[in-house]
């Protein structure tokens, strides 16, 4: 109940709580009244009945005089008939019972001192009655002319008990006329009570309801400025500030739009420039590999004259100049590698690789580019292991293939020494999935996106250990993208990494 009162809106909590006060006080303001004015009322009750037993009793002072009980009885049965009598009685000056039917109000009388013994009074009360007792005397005219100096002599003592019910009733009365005014007060102010809320709270209403309409998004509201000095104050300042928020948005979409052609216009310059680049490279990269194919070309008929000449020039130097030619012929094979790949991105980033499917035997295709790797693996002295699973004929492109596998082959040979490199590919259900896994240095967590990037290495110092251009595995995950496929890598620093390929078949074009 108590979520519900917090729950429910300013004006109902307003107006529930001052209704309960103004009830809470409206009949704590009519039970006093009406107790106040029923003390009142019991106080000049008993004022009257004291006065009116006094006057009975003197209206009694022949049934006295006279001694006779008839008459006495007559007395106490006119008494009984009077409204409001419970009881009566007349007594002798010992307060013994003269006559009447209450020995009760008399044992009650008899032995208690009180007032009643020298005027009318309150001599005691139940639940029901108050017992009242007067002194009856003579009076000096009343015996005769002769006797008026004479003091007055007592009689004896009248007894009436009169009921409580009226008074109670006049009571019961009072607390339901005044509980009856007090809620018709209590409604009266209620009323206009909700009346001044409704006028008081009907301006915070529409200043909530224009807030939840902005909030939905709403522009260019404004609150009506109405109600009390303070609600209208706040009105002013929430127009001000939606004022001033409409200037401040204004502004901001304003440099927000000419950001956004300058980004625009950015972005335009920097794809242009990247097309360039791209270009650049291809062109570059052509125009390199034409004269180191003449180099290649010239220096491999360089050693095969060499050998016509073994017989007739000195052993000494047919060798020294083989070497040379053998080193020439490496190191152009490995610049003619990178400028391969560095033409390869190039390629892929200008967007002009096509895809070529046809039938592939992936086992020889495996064979052929493990023998190629074998020198490089044997050289940093480590083991390859090759496991085939389910190897048939594949309609996919050949020398992308070749050059994914390498790739990834190239890398785990350069970084693994002394240890195994385990290629394992798997053909069948919908997918072609290669797994190139090493034993070698492995790769920080922080550093297994940034491989991919070109020109990228975990060691990117001039004094790095290992060579390479860091195009490798960049290549390999452009040409798995180019052929649908994905390149996922994990790796433990120290342990070595594991590098997976998973190409759907058949090939997308």
């Amino acid at each position: 109940m108590f979520r519900r009162f917090s729950a429910s809106s300013f004006r109902r909590q307003l107006t529930q709580v001052s209704a309960v006060g103004i009830l809470v006080l409206a009949l704590a303001i009519s039970l006093v009244t009406s107790g106040v004015l029923a003390r009142r009322l019991e106080a000049l009750l008993l004022d009257y009945l004291v006065q009116l037993t006094e006057q009975l009793g003197t209206e009694s002072v022949f049934a006295f005089l006279s001694r006779d009980r008839d008459v006495a009885r007559t007395r106490v049965a006119r008494i009984q008939a009077f409204p409001g009598v419970c009881q009566a009685a007349l007594l002798e000056p010992n307060a013994g019972p003269l006559v009447g039917p209450s020995e009760a109000g008399a044992r009650l009388l008899a032995g208690t001192p009180g007032a009643w013994r020298q005027r009318a009074a309150l001599a005691g009360e139940d639940r029901a009655c108050w017992h009242f007792a007067a002194p009856v005397r003579t009076h000096p005219l009343a015996i005769s002319p002769l006797e008026a100096r004479r003091t007055p002599e007592l009689l004896g003592y009248i007894y009436i008990a009169w009921e409580k019910a009226p008074l109670f009733a006049v009571r019961a009365w009072l607390v339901a006329v005044s509980g009856v005014i007090a809620l018709a007060m209590a409604a009266l102010a209620i009323g206009w009570l909700q009346h001044y809320l409704r006028r008081l709270t009907d301006p915070l209403s529409d200043l909530a309801g224009v807030m939840q309409r902005m909030r939905g998004g709403e522009e260019d509201v404004r609150a009506t400025v109405t109600g009390p000095v303070e609600i209208r104050e706040i009105g002013r300042a929430f127009n001000e500030l939606m004022a001033r928020l409409e200037r401040h948005r204004a502004a901001l979409e304003a440099a927000v739009e000419i950001r956004t052609l300058e980004l625009r216009e950015a972005r335009d310059a920097a794809l242009t420039a990247a097309r360039y680049k791209s270009e650049f490279m291809a062109a570059m990269t052509h125009e390199m590999r034409t004269p180191l194919q003449s180099i290649i070309g010239y220096t491999q008929t360089g050693q095969q004259e060499l050998q016509f000449l073994e017989n007739e020039a000195d052993p000494v130097i047919l060798g020294s100049l083989s070497r040379c030619l053998r080193i020439v012929l490496g190191a152009s094979d490995e610049l003619l590698s990178r400028i391969n790949q560095v033409l390869d991105l190039a390629a892929l980033e200008a967007g002009r690789r096509e895809v070529t499917l046809e039938r592939v035997d992936l086992s020889a295709l495996l064979d052929q580019v493990v023998s190629v790797l074998k020198p490089l693996a044997e050289r940093n002295h480590n083991r390859v292991e090759v496991v085939r699973e389910g190897l048939p004929q594949v309609k996919i492109d050949r020398d992308k293939l070749r050059q994914i596998v390498r790739n990834l082959l190239d890398n785990a040979c350069k970084f693994t020494h002394d240890g195994t490199v385990r290629l394992h590919v798997c053909a069948g259900n919908g997918v072609l999935a290669v797994e190139v896994t090493d034993s070698g240095i492995g790769i920080p967590a922080d550093q297994l996106d940034l491989i991919f990037e070109p020109f990228r290495q975990v060691d990117m110092s001039d004094t790095r250990r290992y060579g390479g251009t860091g195009l490798g595995l960049a290549i390999a995950r452009n040409v798995c993208r180019l052929l649908g496929g994905t390149l996922t890598v994990t790796s433990t620093l120290g342990q070595g990494s594991c590098f997976r390929v998973v190409i759907p078949l058949p090939v997308a074009l």
